[in-house]
């Protein structure tokens, strides 16, 4: 895996959200195959710690942008910050996530994970596919969710943002084919990284698997390029399988709904 990552994408990638969670583990592996990479993430300090702990330890090049993606045009500073280099995978893997009851989530906070999860991923999507376009060579692997192929009630926005990620990369996928630039989706389950942490949703009394961030990040990266869809872990592939060919839509709204409110903290 690791000749083959860096010939075929190296020699720079962008993870943005490589700090943390599931953007740090790839990130960590694409550093083990020699590809010298940009961290985005918002945290200065973080960003600095990830630079350093890669470096001395795997030998490569690491460059970092400190940026806030929630903001309007904020993904304009990743734009402007790397024209420099030949950036040959692109991972767009932080996101955002709020729950709770639809009508009592403040609108701003939700307009906020707009921004991340939608805006931000369409316009860097948008600009290093058109460069790789041009080099008729790259990878794009988008990060979306199980929430995003099944109704997800009290996660109704996040779900709906990562149903757009879920499209726009099945899409992109066929017409990126004929540039040379492969496009795949990953679409973790439960996965131990903090934003799981601060869901306040018990995982362990569901019907889905929680991975670690390195086995995910493992899973995406040997199919990169070889499927369109990942889903990493076989508990997580059923649940699919049952949501899309089993099940009615009627019967996946309401066993997931009464689902969350049996495990959810923040509906007690």
């Amino acid at each position: 895996m690791t000749n083959k990552l860096f010939d075929k994408y190296g020699p720079w990638a962008l993870v943005v959200g490589g700090t943390s969670g599931i953007g740090l583990a790839i990130a960590e592996q694409l550093a083990k195959s020699g590809i010298n990479l940009i961290l985005a993430a918002r945290n200065q300090d973080t960003l600095a710690q990830q630079a350093t702990h890669f470096q001395s330890r795997y030998q490569i090049k690491v460059d970092t942008i400190s940026v806030d993606l929630s903001k309007p045009n904020g993904y304009q500073d990743i734009i402007d910050k790397t024209n420099d280099y030949d950036i040959g995978l692109f991972i767009p893997s932080t996101a955002l996530e709020n729950n709770g009851r639809f009508t009592e989530i403040p609108v701003e906070k939700e307009l906020n994970l707009l921004q991340v999860n939608v805006v931000s991923v369409y316009a860097l999507t948008h600009h290093f596919a058109t460069k790789m376009a041009q080099k008729k060579k790259g990878g794009i692997l988008l990060v979306t969710s199980l929430s995003g192929i099944m109704p997800s009630p009290y996660f109704s926005n996040y779900a709906g943002s990562k149903s757009y990620v879920q499209n726009l990369g099945l899409s992109l996928s066929w017409e990126m084919k004929r540039y040379n630039v492969d496009v795949s989706i990953l679409v973790p389950g439960p996965t131990s990284t903090p934003m799981l942490d601060g869901t306040g949703v018990d995982f362990s009394k569901t019907p889905m698997s929680i991975m670690s961030p390195k086995a995910v990040a493992s899973i995406a990266l040997k199919k990169l390029g070889r499927k369109v869809v990942i889903i990493p872990g076989m508990k997580n592939r059923m649940m699919a399988f049952m949501l899309k060919y089993v099940m009615s839509t009627n019967q996946a709204i309401k066993m997931n709904g009464k689902l969350m409110e049996k495990v959810a903290n923040f509906l007690n």
